[in-house]
């Protein structure tokens, strides 16, 4: 006690510098109560610093705490301009920053202090603020941003971050103030501080850093910035895809290249001009496609796998030269890895690959991708992966009915139903169209379907809340109800009765705000209510249907909703005498309504549009019914013969189908222009569909005796059409057809030749030679097909005492409905109708006029 306290030792140190370095809170309080000028007394030496200063620099809390009680100034700096904040971020004391930020003293700014600390000239200063800014901000150990974040936002973090970057600091000095910013980087208002201050220009020049820290950090900021598109085009206004493709070629490290083709892929995907954009760069998707060469990180590939399918995604262009530089093979080989999120990224990418490209789908193919896949979808039990799996199965079946029914064999039906029966509304969709695609075509899967219980889960998705699986379920259902030439499951459509899928679809028909769902369902109907009277009785008892609804739907404005209007007319009139007169006695339909499908250049309309006017012919009022029938059976004929598209001739042969088995005089018209040629030549067809649904067609056309004759002679010549027959349509062909070929077989058949294609799985067993067949000329000529459509003509000519009274009939009916927009046909548009309907039938078809009637309700010739 004797000595004075303010002598300084040989350091410079008084005693109460010391007693604050070593935590002596006694010895402070006796210093201060002796002589309270020691409070503030600073080193005698080249720091000048505070009992409270040294304090803190020894890191001595309890030291800090007397002394703050005893009334030390907080704000205090030293001779190096450093207070307690700098003095706690050069040592790296964390504990003592949060001790005082919670005190929250305005005379110690813990935040501004830091940030002033960070945005400092000298490298040392701005590294140590940068590194203690960025543990106070380290997210929780459950990933959650921490709660600094605010605060330090609002003291203006962004912009002076922004300010390092663009600094002359060297690069490795500035990576702990970019960590800082990760940190803190997932909340939308530091984004749109960071864009607002000029932060991605500055990161952008950053990537030709030479600091590969430097570039992994810009290019990770880039990337998250880059999920928002106004930012991803200002990086590329600012020229981030070169420079990102640019740290691709030069920087081996893996850490790196994985936050720049993320960027990258983050940059394609907001914006297709970028996808552009970047597959136009010189060897740009070479650079990319390049880094899967030898490659083993898994992250990498990861990354790599995530960015082509974004960059490939919807974007043929780029999907074409990324599968010619061979990634294909890279990204089905990681397919079968055992890392689940390698092998989910590889699924997504063949899925982007393949999607809406017919060209990469049959690259991704010969890779044999749908095998591997195929495990896949059938081993995971992760949903997840399951789902993506799927979807990128069905992209690679793309728009071809052959390629999808082959993927929907091979995901079977049990596994199909399973997709509808799921939560996830992509599985829904994929389920609905493998199983409506597996229900269609002349081996079908209708029945199997019936069996697994697949009809219960799709009618229940009718109230699904999405519109796109709406419409797959309700085609589905339709494809269930009837095969190729209009043949009715009664047991699928009482199913559906059942399951109240009538009262559903109707309700969809009626008030869904979707033009096309409305007239989807209404087709739907028609196709549930084919031939089952039943079900008919069930429509027209619900208050809500009326074929005035669907009437309405052929003065639609979209082409489509017109034409699917005419085609559900037609299903409901379909053989059904009741039906027409009910559709007629409603208003009934106008040739005019059909006439621009008819000429039009798309031979889908066309050859629908062709189709519904002979079903229709009876109901057509301003239109006689022979001409507007040989209108309709001249254009299908001549679609068989030149079509060039595989759908087209698949659905021309369908069409022919349901008319072989209408109203007397049908197939003779259909016979007389030459159809048994174009069918037979369509049997030896590549396509299954269309193979499938010319043999129905001629099954039931062989019900004729000309037809029969012509078809005979043809399989005579080419026993493979009469295999290809029997595969398809063997309990469709007539009894005098099979016995003229029993007879054929009796007297000899020249031989298959070596090398033919089989175009039908399995061999069709031989049966016994017949007995000879009396009474049929098999060796006569079919080459009057002219006089027999003539013959057919005069013998099947309408009572004219019978068309009288329709036309009278329809007559009064206009009059009487003359105000309803569908009836109404001034005298204007009746010439226009006529001068069209002329030049349509009389100009382009030169068909003569054919007198087709209907001759009574028939079952259809397959039923003699």
């Amino acid at each position: 006690m004797g000595e004075p306290m303010a002598e300084y030792d040989e350091h410079g140190w008084a005693h109460i510098h010391h007693a604050a370095n070593r935590g002596f809170e006694k010895s402070l309080e006796r210093f201060v109560h002796a002589d309270p000028g020691q409070l503030e007394l600073k080193t005698n030496d080249e720091t000048g610093s505070t009992p409270f200063l040294i304090a803190v620099t020894s890191g001595n809390l309890e030291s800090i705490t007397c002394l703050i009680n005893l009334g030390s100034k907080i704000n205090a700096i030293n001779n190096q301009n450093h207070g307690a904040v700098e003095i706690c971020a050069n040592k790296g004391f964390i504990e003592l920053l949060e001790h005082f930020i919670s005190m929250g003293s305005d005379q110690l700014p813990v935040w501004k202090n830091l940030l002033r600390f960070l945005a400092s000239e000298s490298e040392e200063e701005a590294e140590s603020a940068g590194t203690s800014l960025r543990t106070l901000t380290e997210p929780s150990s459950k990933g959650e941003i921490n709660p600094h974040w605010e605060a330090l936002y609002k003291n203006g973090c962004i912009p002076t971050i922004v300010k390092v970057a663009k600094s002359s600091l060297n690069d490795e000095s500035k990576v702990p103030a970019f960590q800082v910013l990760l940190n803190i980087l997932e909340k939308q208002e530091v984004k749109e501080q960071l864009f607002s201050s000029g932060g991605i220009p500055a990161f952008v020049r950053l990537l030709k850093s030479q600091n590969n820290m430097t570039i992994q950090l810009s290019a990770q900021i880039l990337k998250e910035l880059a999920t928002i598109k106004e930012y991803a085009d200002n990086m590329v206004q600012n020229n981030a895809i070169p420079n990102l493709l640019k740290a691709m070629q030069t920087v081996n490290d893996h850490e790196v290249l994985v936050e720049a083709v993320d960027c990258l892929g983050n940059i394609a995907e907001v914006n297709p001009s970028h996808q552009s954009q970047i597959g136009q760069l010189p060897n740009s998707l070479h650079t990319i496609v390049g880094l899967y060469k030898d490659q083993k990180d898994k992250a990498l590939l990861f990354s790599l796998n995530k960015a082509i399918g974004k960059i490939a995604n919807k974007n043929q262009s780029n999907q074409n030269t990324i599968a010619d530089l061979g990634a294909a093979s890279y990204v089905v080989i990681l397919c079968r890895t055992r890392n689940k999120d390698l092998q989910l990224s590889s699924v997504e990418a063949i899925q982007a690959l393949a999607e809406d490209n017919p060209k990469t789908q049959r690259v991704i193919l010969s890779e044999r991708a749908q095998d591997h896949l195929m495990q896949v979808l059938k081993k995971t039990r992760v949903e997840m992966l399951q789902e993506k799996t799927a979807m990128a199965l069905w992209a690679l079946a793309g728009d071809s009915l052959d390629e999808q029914r082959k993927m929907a064999e091979k995901m079977e039906v049990s596994l199909l139903i399973e997709f509808v029966n799921s939560l996830s509304e992509n599985l829904h969709f994929i389920g609905s169209e493998g199983l409506g695609v597996l229900a269609q075509g002349p081996l079908n899967c209708q029945a199997e379907i019936a069996d697994a219980n697949g009809i219960h889960p799709l009618v229940r998705l009718l109230r699904s809340d999405k519109e796109y699986i709406v419409l797959s379920i309700i085609r589905t259902l339709r494809h269930l109800c009837v095969g190729v030439g209009y043949v009715p499951h009664r047991r699928n459509q009482g199913t559906i009765s059942q399951s109240r899928g009538i009262k559903f679809l109707i309700a969809l028909m009626v008030h869904s705000r979707d033009e096309m769902i409305q007239v989807e369902s209404a087709l739907t109907l028609g196709c549930v209510s084919l031939g089952n009277q039943d079900i008919l009785e069930e429509i027209n008892g619900t208050i809500d249907f009326s074929y005035v609804r669907i009437l309405k739907m052929m003065y639609a404005q979209d082409d489509v909703v017109r034409l699917l209007a005419g085609s559900a007319l037609a299903a409901f009139a379909y053989n059904n005498i009741n039906q027409q007169k009910e559709i007629a006695e409603q208003g009934g339909v106008r040739f005019n309504c059909f006439v621009p499908f008819l000429q039009s250049s798309d031979e889908f309309y066309r050859c629908n549009a062709a189709f519904q006017v002979v079903i229709l012919s009876r109901i057509i009022p301003d239109e006689e019914q022979a001409l507007s029938s040989a209108t309709g059976i001249k254009l299908l004929v001549d679609l068989l013969q030149d079509s060039q598209s595989e759908q087209i001739l698949a659905l021309a042969s369908d069409c022919i189908a349901r008319l072989a088995h209408t109203r007397a005089g049908v197939p003779s018209a259909i016979i007389a222009i030459n159809a048994i040629n174009f069918l037979t030549h369509l049997l030896l067809s590549n396509a299954e569909q269309v193979r499938g649904c010319a043999a129905i067609a001629l099954g039931y056309l062989s019900h004729n005796h000309s037809a029969a004759r012509q078809l005979l002679n043809k399989c005579r010549m080419d026993q493979m059409l009469m295999k290809i027959l029997k595969h398809y349509a063997k309990n469709k062909v007539s009894r005098e057809f099979m016995d003229g070929w029993k007879h054929y077989q009796r007297i000899g058949l020249p031989p298959i030749r070596d090398g033919r294609t089989n175009l039908v799985s399995g061999d069709e067993p031989e049966e016994a030679p017949p007995t000879p067949v009396s009474g049929i000329s098999i060796l006569e000529s079919s080459t009057k097909s002219t006089s027999n459509l003539r013959t057919s003509s005069s013998n099947l000519a309408l009572d004219e005492q019978q068309l009288t009274e329709r036309t009278s009939r329809m007559s009064q009916h206009s009059q009487t409905h003359s105000g309803s927009q569908m009836s109404v046909v001034d005298g204007e548009g009746r010439r226009a109708s006529q001068a069209s309907r002329h030049s349509l039938i009389q100009g382009e078809l030169q068909v003569p006029a054919i007198d087709i009637t209907m001759q009574g309700e028939r079952t259809g010739t397959a039923e003699v």
